[in-house]
């Protein structure tokens, strides 16, 4: 869950509208606790919706069965549910842009538990009833998100061009904004700010591998938007684009050309960036942090939301919504030095 902005200000709204999304009751589907039977012994499941019948697929599926029953004996309110059925459920994240992008070596998916409730008065909650998901070599996750520059449109574009222009756009699009480093909540652990008390997110990852982001100069941004705009060209409004985005990267200095890359600039509107370390730093996935003598299905890198909300904030949600705030109880409950040990650092 996380919102993309070009400065820290719009950074801490677009959070706070999330915060709020997750804490104010929705018309009249807001709940009271007295709708619930918070005590009644509930049951676990998991389904698997990767269905594909290629060999990766079907070895991805078996290491996505181990990874859901991982969770299930290692957290307390997935292996004895209590007021809830617990249903798991991974999705298979398919893209063939996504995969052409050389830092994207490990499958990926999204595994999500649904806390289907049971409600007083017979039945339970199974239509979008609380959740909390999290993500499996996504690079894509954890961060700012990425752009979504145009590729190669089989209608409109010279196939001539199309590797052209699918490489120029996946050097555009494997930009992201990182938040602040908060701390290593363990060995292979990080938790980013997002921007306001409460929440951050979780990298979880291997440390004895290069490091799985890495910055970019405003010098690289400026080539990788040059080489874009170049190839798109085809109206006179893109002409526009291309001479505007020269002129914006001939009024900067040697100096800022060759720092890091920050998000943001108050003149420019082409290459919005800036080298005096001004917003959220600019950032790219490695691609040799993989480690690819394993296979692709192999879990190697995990992005986690991480809510961490005080007691008065999680009273009023209870209150508003009549049930606890389920995420944050599973992240505090996950031993997450544990979880890198296990499932990162030492599983093959």
């Amino acid at each position: 869950m996380v919102c993309v902005s070009n400065t820290y200000k719009m950074l801490k709204k677009c959070k706070l509208l999330l915060a709020l999304c997750f804490l104010v009751p929705v018309g009249l589907n807001a709940q009271k606790p007295s709708d619930f039977l918070p005590d009644k012994p509930g049951k676990w499941s998991y389904s698997n919706n990767v269905t594909s019948t290629e060999a990766k697929y079907i070895a991805f599926s078996k290491t996505l069965a181990s990874l859901a029953e991982w969770f299930h004996l290692n957290i307390p309110m997935l292996q004895n549910p209590k007021g809830y059925d617990l249903a798991a459920t991974t999705y298979g994240q398919w893209d063939k842009y996504y995969l052409l992008n050389e830092s994207n070596y490990g499958l990926r998916t999204e595994m999500d538990f649904s806390f289907q409730l049971f409600y007083s008065a017979g039945g339970k909650w199974t239509v979008e009833p609380p959740h909390y998901s999290f993500d499996v070599n996504n690079t894509e996750t954890g961060h700012g998100t990425n752009p979504n520059y145009t590729n190669f449109n089989e209608l409109e574009d010279d196939p001539s061009m199309e590797q052209a222009i699918n490489d120029a756009a996946i050097r555009m699009n494997g930009i992201f904004t990182v938040f602040p480093l908060v701390k290593e909540l363990a060995r292979g652990v990080n938790l980013y700010d997002c921007e306001m008390g409460g929440c951050g997110t979780l990298v979880v990852f291997n440390p004895d591998r290069p490091d799985f982001w890495i910055p970019v100069s405003v010098r690289e941004m400026a080539e990788i938007h040059r080489q874009y705009y170049k190839l798109r060209n085809k109206t006179e409004m893109d002409r526009m684009l291309l001479t505007q985005l020269e002129k914006e990267i001939s009024d900067l200095s040697d100096d800022e050309l060759n720092a890091p890359a920050y998000s943001g600039h108050e003149e420019h509107f082409v290459l919005k960036v800036n080298g005096k370390g001004q917003g959220l730093q600019l950032m790219r996935f490695n691609p040799k942090y993989w480690d690819r003598s394993l296979p692709n299905y192999a879990i190697q890198f995990m992005t986690f939301y991480y809510p961490q909300m005080g007691e008065v904030v999680l009273d009023e949600s209870f209150k508003n919504n009549g049930h606890p705030f389920y995420s944050q109880l599973l992240v505090n409950e996950i031993d997450w030095k544990k979880l890198a040990q296990e499932l990162i650092v030492h599983k093959p």
